[in-house]
Order: C-alpha cells, then sequence, then structure tokens
C-alpha cells in the first residue's frame, strides 16, 4: 500500500508539474522572469536542506533514533516546500506593487514553514514542546509585520 503513495505521488506531481508548464507557455509565462524566480528559489530551497540536514544530524547525535524513511520524508519536505514557499514569495513580490499585502503574505508564509519544521521536529523527538515553543514568536513576528505595513502605508 505504500507504493501506492510513493509512485502515486510522484506521478501525480510530474502530472501537475507537466499540466502546469503547458498552460503556463500558452500564456506567455515561461519568460526569464519566470525562470530567474524559479531558480533563485531552487537555490535558496537547498540552504534549508541544508539546515534541515545539520538538525537532523545534531538529533541524531543527541541520542534521538531516527528511522531513514522518516529522515528522508522530512528532507524531501522541507526541499520541497522551501522551494515553493519561497517561489511563491518572489512570484508575488515580483508581480505586486503593494508592498503592505507582501509584507504580510512574506511573514504569514514564513510563519507557516516555521510551524510545519517545529512540528516534524517534535514528531521525531516525540516532544510536542518544540511547537508549542515555536508559536508565541511567529505570531508575533505576524503581528509586529501586520503593525508596521499598516504603519508604512498610512496615508
Amino acid at each position: 500500500m505504500e507504493y501506492v503513495g510513493l509512485y502515486g505521488g510522484m506521478v501525480l506531481g510530474f502530472l501537475g508539474w507537466f499540466l502546469g508548464r503547458r498552460a503556463a507557455g500558452k500564456k506567455r509565462g515561461l519568460d526569464e522572469v519566470y525562470h530567474f524566480i524559479w531558480n533563485k528559489a531552487r537555490s535558496i530551497s537547498w540552504y534549508f536542506t541544508f539546515a534541515a540536514i545539520y538538525v537532523m544530524l545534531m538529533l541524531a547525535l543527541s541520542g534521538v533514533q531516527l528511522n531513514i524513511i522518516f529522515a528522508l520524508a522530512i528532507l524531501l519536505f522541507i526541499h520541497m516546500g522551501s522551494w515553493a514557499i519561497t517561489g511563491a514569495i518572489y512570484s508575488f513580490k515580483m508581480t505586486q506593487s503593494d508592498a503592505k499585502q507582501s509584507s504580510i503574505l512574506v511573514s504569514l508564509l514564513i510563519g507557516v514553514a516555521t510551524i510545519i519544521i517545529f512540528s516534524f521536529v517534535s514528531a521525531a523527538t516525540g516532544n510536542w514542546m518544540f511547537t508549542v515553543v515555536s508559536l508565541p514568536p511567529v505570531i508575533m513576528m505576524t503581528a509586529i509585520t501586520f503593525v508596521q505595513s499598516r504603519k508604512y502605508n498610512r496615508p
């Protein structure tokens, strides 16, 4: 049954990628801005993957037993997720002229990514305090960004 999810997810992912590129090509969306955004996003996602590898190494050295399937799934999720989030942020910032909406979206995406990462660490260690402790900084960061963007855009 595991193979259905593994191969089915891969087939659906490639199908979505192929159909998305085909639709973007018909609307002339595969220009140099598109390539710049997604190449930059892929480059940044490797930094997130690098950090995740170091976190997993530190967990392993501290005595946490990690299953190889679980570790690889985390790395794949972090790499692909950070690629998608970074690409969405760059796409939004390069196509929107409203700085208020852009900064709020960026802070929300970073907050959600942070909570997801801490949730994975919590699941790996069995200690859910990692996720609980990550909530106040994320909420504060989002609130500060929201207040600053409203203050910045006042007439």
